[in-house]
């Protein structure tokens, strides 16, 4: 079974992230879009896993979630990763408690190689994945600064989630498995 762990977004966010994903879809010729149902920021792609597997990566997410508190973030701008003739992954990046939001990766990340995983080789770079293989209409850097006065926008993310990842009928649906709250326990 395929599957990640990311943070999961309240219905206020994924409504501002679907109305920033309008105004880009005018600008664009063609792409691939996220689905509203799918909007979230992943923290590990753990890939396929097994059945077996589900109970330490529980026990690993059910320890971290005690040691941090909700992180407080802001939308940051437009960001892609290139393709070969297209925007591969059009992106939302943040600002805010990025070091917390970093600090809980790299947690997870440490956690998730004791049980087995493989770590991560690229550096952490959190976003909010929007569309795959984009082809805008006009310059990408022209598109930005049109959607900077969309961008100001703050949310709390407090939730992890286990998510399942599958293709259903042509489409990819993520589900979750289970879901933590992050609480941080004071020891005195």
């Amino acid at each position: 079974m395929r599957s990640f762990i990311a943070l999961e977004f309240d219905e206020k966010l994924k409504d501002k992230l679907l109305n920033i994903q309008s105004n880009i879809k005018e600008e664009a010729i063609k792409g691939s879009w996220i689905s509203y149902d799918n909007f979230h920021l992943t923290l590990k792609f753990l890939g396929d896993i097994n059945i077996e597997d589900i109970s330490q990566i529980e026990k690993t997410l059910e320890k971290i979630v005690t040691e941090f508190n909700p992180i407080h973030l802001t939308l940051d701008g437009l960001g892609f990763f290139k393709g070969n003739e297209n925007i591969r992954v059009l992106w939302l990046g943040t600002r805010g408690d990025t070091k917390i939001l970093s600090t809980l990766h790299r947690r997870l990340e440490d956690e998730v190689v004791k049980i087995g995983f493989k770590r991560e080789n690229r550096r952490f770079k959190p976003h909010i994945t929007l569309a795959r293989r984009i082809v805008l209409k006009k310059d990408f850097y022209e598109l930005k600064d049109q959607l900077n006065k969309e961008m100001d926008y703050d949310f709390t993310l407090s939730k992890i989630n286990l998510m399942k990842s599958e293709e259903i009928m042509g489409k990819r649906v993520y589900t979750p498995l289970k879901s933590y709250k992050l609480k941080k326990t004071t020891t005195e």
